[in-house]
């Protein structure tokens, strides 16, 4: 899926964490790599030279994972080893043969629709707080 890791990041934690609750008495699952903080390099691009360059550190969480043999890897921004935990499961069973059956695809559907709700009302706010400068000459 596309933007699995963008819903997976900003979805409601307790709610991907019952998810990936459910998938551990289907599957088998083999912590890799415990859940790490480590520091990485945000890497951008220059907009007027399109020149890449680095604008620091930021601290991740990462682990990696097998579920029923196949190996799933999770990283997310901050301190958040479960959120990285249920991510490489997630990760593995999207990249296995069956990930339809396992209800992930519909999990992520549903936790898209949630978050672009939430982005909605959050965009609304923002839209309230702006000055209609026009209004402001007319007094």
């Amino acid at each position: 899926m596309e933007q699995a890791d963008y819903i997976l990041c900003e979805c409601d934690a307790a709610a991907l964490e019952a998810f990936v609750g459910e998938l551990e008495s289907c599957h088998t699952i083999q912590i890799i790599r415990q859940p790490a903080v480590c520091m990485t390099m945000v890497k951008a691009e220059d907009s007027v030279e399109s020149q890449p360059f680095y604008l620091g550190e930021v601290l991740v969480t990462d682990c990696e994972v097998q579920v029923d043999g196949q190996a799933g890897f999770g990283l997310c921004m901050g301190d958040e080893p479960v959120r990285s935990y249920c991510m490489a499961v997630i990760d593995a069973l999207l990249l296995s043969a069956d990930f339809a059956a396992t209800g992930v695809k519909a999990f992520l559907d549903q936790q898209a629709v949630l978050i672009a709700d939430r982005e909605r009302l959050e965009y609304n706010f923002i839209q309230q707080t702006k000055v209609d400068f026009k209004l402001m000459e007319q007094d």
